[in-house]
């Protein structure tokens, strides 16, 4: 809706047309807190996605890095239980 102000505008014009105004300003005070709300809520849930992929990745170097252990460590149960027994 677009304001109009007449050429020689009288009280009632004027008042027609803060009112409008007051109107206008009322909607972009909705729109403003919506895009507030919306931009909280992605912001949520990019921080969620980012420690979900961060506790994957440590989970998955654990993973990798307990893996090329396991022989190593295998062989020192096996020395050791072999020195005790002989």
């Amino acid at each position: 809706m677009t304001m109009q102000i007449p050429e020689n505008p009288n009280n009632n014009d004027i008042r027609d047309v803060l009112i409008q105004l007051s109107h206008e300003v009322s909607e972009l005070n909705d729109k403003v807190e919506k895009l507030d709300y919306k931009f909280d809520t992605y912001q949520k849930g990019t921080d969620g996605m980012v420690r979900m992929a961060t506790t994957i990745i440590i989970a998955t170097a654990s993973v990798v890095v307990l893996s090329s252990l396991g022989p190593a460590i295998t062989a020192i149960v096996a020395a050791l239980s072999a020195s005790n027994s002989g």
